[in-house]
């Protein structure tokens, strides 16, 4: 990279034009301005999901572009502006996944409950999680692997929480039979014997490759390769389970209501702890739907419903929001969601999972959260319509 900058500094005259550094957030050339902003609003409005972030060095109408992307059509196309504009590019942009990974660009989590942090250090803060055999897309690795997962989500782990595979790694590992966690807490064992050595523990979601059954274990295989025992009855085969799994709202509720009392825990979306939009994204998950992972992305799928004064147009298993309104000043702002129960009633994470009541008579009433209500949704009719709300049978992540 000195190299090529130095050369590209060559053809520059300091004495006539001079030599200025330009990122997004600093005065640039108007044109590159407005073409950068353009761009990032088309291919990355959500930094949670989508990355482009385009630097310049600039001499005239010579031009460094520095930066990184997600979307090669972004860089393609923030090219072709440039050139269009006049300039000459010297183009440095990096595009995911980086060349440097060879063909692991995959990843498959590899421990119960993978911790995906916003940079790539243990003090930074934790962002999401993801479960065991969650397969996920690997960007770059600088010691931990910055990684995208099912819902999109981008972060940095810790690489022993993922073992990185090829394609036809992944391919291999969507497309074998596994073992589906359906309790919320067990463990894997060394042998078909629950006093032998735990292997690891497991959680609700977790998937492990079928290798066969062994009285009431069956026997099972991580993605690096380990082997272990599972007792069948905290289990079920990744076949049956979707064969038989409900998606209905009583069903979605029914769960939910077995994770009263795990306490909240920011970013958290496993049995261990939820926050209150991964509590409604784990809870999903168990009935294998798979939608966006924070409050402010869930509030903007299915349709959106003005909430009577008597909750009377809401139906069970709808998401509602939480926040402050819009006013002249700012734009309404989404920062909590619960599940719609019925009845005035909803469930939630905060402090810990628990039910709460809009009804002032109710002895769960709950005026905090009445006070900042905003609005809900209805998802459930869009699950398999609506691109972001998909199942392991239908996401792409899965289907490699």
């Amino acid at each position: 990279m000195k190299n090529y900058f130095s050369m590209f500094l060559l053809g520059f005259s300091f004495s006539t034009i001079p030599f200025v550094t330009f990122s997004q957030t600093q005065v640039m050339p108007k044109d590159v301005s407005v073409l950068t902003d353009s761009l990032k609003k088309i291919y990355a409005p959500d930094k949670r999901v989508d990355l482009f972030s385009a630097d310049y060095t600039i001499n005239g109408k010579k031009l460094m572009l520095q930066g990184n992307t997600t979307s090669a059509k972004a860089h393609n196309s923030l090219i072709s502006g440039l050139k269009q504009y006049g300039y000459e590019v010297m183009d440095c942009m990096k595009v995911f996944p980086s060349e440097d990974l060879g063909d692991k660009i995959y990843g498959i989590v590899d421990v119960s409950v993978c911790n995906i942090r916003s940079s790539a250090d243990f003090s930074s803060e934790m962002i999401t999680q993801s479960l065991l055999g969650t397969p996920v897309k690997v960007l770059e690795k600088d010691g931990w692997l910055h990684i995208q997962t099912p819902d999109r989500y981008l972060g940095w782990v810790h690489s022993v929480g993922v073992y990185q595979v090829n394609e036809q790694e992944l391919h291999a590992w969507n497309r074998a039979e596994k073992v589906v966690v359906t309790d919320h807490y067990g463990w894997v064992y060394e042998k078909p014997d629950i006093k032998s050595q735990h292997i690891s523990d497991v959680v609700a979601g977790n998937r492990l490759r079928f290798e066969g059954q062994h009285g009431k274990f069956y026997k099972v295989s991580y993605p690096n390769g380990r082997k272990g025992y599972i007792l069948k009855e905290q289990t079920q085969l990744e076949s049956f389970w979707r064969k038989n799994l409900k998606k209905d709202a009583e069903s979605i509720l029914g769960t939910a209501k077995t994770m009263m009392g795990v306490p909240y825990l920011w970013a958290g979306m496993s049995s261990k702890g939820v926050d209150c939009s991964g509590f409604v994204r784990t809870i999903l998950y168990m009935h294998d739907i798979i939608i966006p992972r924070d409050a402010s992305q869930q509030c903007l799928r299915g349709d959106r419903i003005e909430i009577a004064s008597d909750f009377s147009n809401l139906i069970p298993g709808d998401l509602i929001f939480f926040g402050s309104k819009a006013t002249n000043q700012r734009k309404e702002r989404v920062v909590h969601v619960a599940l719609y129960l019925g009845n005035k009633r909803f469930i939630h994470s905060q402090g810990d999972v628990h039910i709460s009541s809009f009804d002032k008579n109710d002895e769960l009433y709950d005026s905090y959260n009445l006070n900042r209500l905003l609005f809900a949704t209805r998802i459930l009719p869009y699950v398999g319509i609506d691109p972001e709300m998909n199942t392991t049978a239908t996401n792409s992540f899965y289907n490699y």
